[in-house]
């Protein structure tokens, strides 16, 4: 694949690299105040809510994903504008330093956190939810007081454009810039010191942006995927618990990092989850299967690659013996995908190895609940895993016996719109957390400060005193 940029595309990113990274224009935006931070934070919420701004965005996410009004109204700008009150509301205390004790061996010192920018950043978002997914990442490091290169993805071209076209008429590009582009200026990009990257995607790419940022120890944060689990325990009035689960799965097409990515029940409870499953589907969509197309409220597949990858794991599932549930609408001119489930399903297929990212939901059966963290061990640990269940004991059992970046109760998709809650992975899942003053911490360097106000170490300067030392290790425990 070529990876080889332009001459002149080279020119135009090394330009910007270099006026970023000037130390005149780093210490500007270190010394800038909370205020000056905020001013380009609601230069962007402005921008996105002009009316003929707001026509562009919707329309790109629709090209781009065939996202109606509602869905991205919901799904991309309210997550935005959450994060923005946030900040707005705290960033003054975010940037305070933070003054911690100290242990009696440093009487006489201060000690302090001091929180400064990591300096020059670089965010690569996802085309799953291409204007919040580089939006969010993108006013946190503003808001820790760095200089920024957006690289929006290529796949979702429509939306890259409309963020280029923003970035370029609201900052210069010594604060901001947004580099358009596909695998070679990715490429171009990994190759350059920053100091901080953050990247949201697949665990794939995220290996790839990681072995590139150890090349010059670059500090990252991965916001990756995983296969989450869903857990039902059969003590949820079915149909409620069920309408939780095709929204989670159906937003987006299911193309959505916290979706769910197969479900886990008792055996009895399989047929009745099957059938309320096709029950919401034609609530929600006006049907099933290819009659799905007409609705106004499913998406679309983002491109060719992805309808063909989701096709051939549909495909291998059932080749290898998995069972087929709900009708099967596909249209592959217009990447249109009805949502289907597989029961029978088997570890050597390949929609139980890799993450589904699509509207295909694999439903396993258990014995007994205890059985659960058992299975769930034999995957990677997911980024978000959820549970429906009106039973504490059993929430308490499966939250206190699994791992996972983040846990949900009796709702799907809300792991990452809380501002006070960590979001991201563990290990596979991701590295790092983001969200509020999390976001923050990450895109700035926690600088510990020490400062003697009275006394010194004399007494334990050379030559010394035997009998002190000794004193001094059985008070201090050494």
């Amino acid at each position: 694949m070529e990876t080889i940029l332009e001459e002149h595309k080279v020119a135009e990113i090394k330009e910007i690299l270099i006026q970023q990274r000037d130390l005149e224009n780093l210490s500007r935006l270190r010394k800038s105040s909370a205020k000056e931070r905020i001013a380009k934070i609601k230069a962007i919420e402005k921008y996105l809510l002009q009316p003929q701004k707001q026509e562009l965005w919707l329309a790109a996410l629709h090209k781009d994903l065939g996202k109606c009004k509602e869905e991205a109204l919901i799904t991309e700008l309210s997550p935005i504008l959450t994060a923005m009150a946030h900040i707005y509301k705290e960033l003054k205390y975010w940037m305070m330093d933070e003054p911690v004790s100290s242990p009696w061996v440093m009487a006489g010192l201060k000690g302090k956190i001091q929180f400064e920018p990591k300096g020059q950043v670089l965010v690569i978002a996802p085309w799953n939810y291409p204007l919040q997914l580089a939006i969010n990442p993108l006013i946190h490091a503003i808001a820790a007081g760095n200089a920024v290169v957006l690289k929006p993805s290529e796949i979702a071209a429509h939306t890259s454009a409309f963020l280029r076209q923003m970035v370029e008429e609201l900052f210069a590009a010594q604060d901001v810039a947004a580099v358009e582009g596909g695998i070679p200026e990715t490429t171009y990009l990994l190759e350059y010191p920053f100091h901080h990257i953050f990247f949201t995607g697949s665990p794939a790419v995220g290996k790839i942006v990681m072995r590139a940022a150890a090349n010059h120890l670059t500090s990252v944060t991965l916001e990756l995927g995983g296969k989450s689990p869903l857990i039902f325990d059969g003590t949820y009035p079915i149909d409620a618990g069920v309408a939780k689960v095709v929204f989670g799965k159906c937003v987006n097409v299911g193309q959505t990092c916290i979706a769910p990515d197969y479900v886990l029940l008792p055996k009895a409870l399989k047929d009745d989850f099957i059938a309320a499953f096709a029950k919401q589907v034609e609530r929600f969509y006006g049907g099933q299967g290819a009659a799905m197309q007409q609705s106004d409220s499913y998406g679309r597949i983002i491109d060719d690659k992805n309808f063909k990858r989701l096709n051939d794991l549909l495909e291998d599932a059932l080749e290898k013996g998995a069972q087929l549930h709900m009708e099967r609408g596909v249209d592959p001119e217009h990447k249109f995908m009805s949502p289907v489930l597989l029961s029978n399903v088997t570890p050597e297929m390949k929609v139980m190895q890799e993450e589904i990212f699509g509207p295909i939901l694999p439903v396993m059966t258990y014995d007994n609940l205890a059985e659960v963290p058992a299975i769930l061990n034999d995957f990677e640990k997911p980024l978000a895993l959820y549970m429906i269940s009106k039973n504490k004991k059993n929430r308490r059992f499966i939250l206190e016996n699994t791992t996972s970046g983040g846990a949900a109760v009796n709702e799907l998709m809300v792991t990452s719109i809380n501002p006070n809650l960590p979001f991201g992975g563990v290990n596979f899942s991701g590295i790092g957390k983001s969200n509020g003053r999390y976001s923050f911490v990450e895109f700035s360097n926690e600088k510990g400060v020490v400062q003697r106000t009275w006394g010194s170490f004399s007494i334990v300067y050379p030559p010394y005193n035997k009998t002190l030392v000794k004193w001094l290790s059985r008070i201090a425990k050494w």
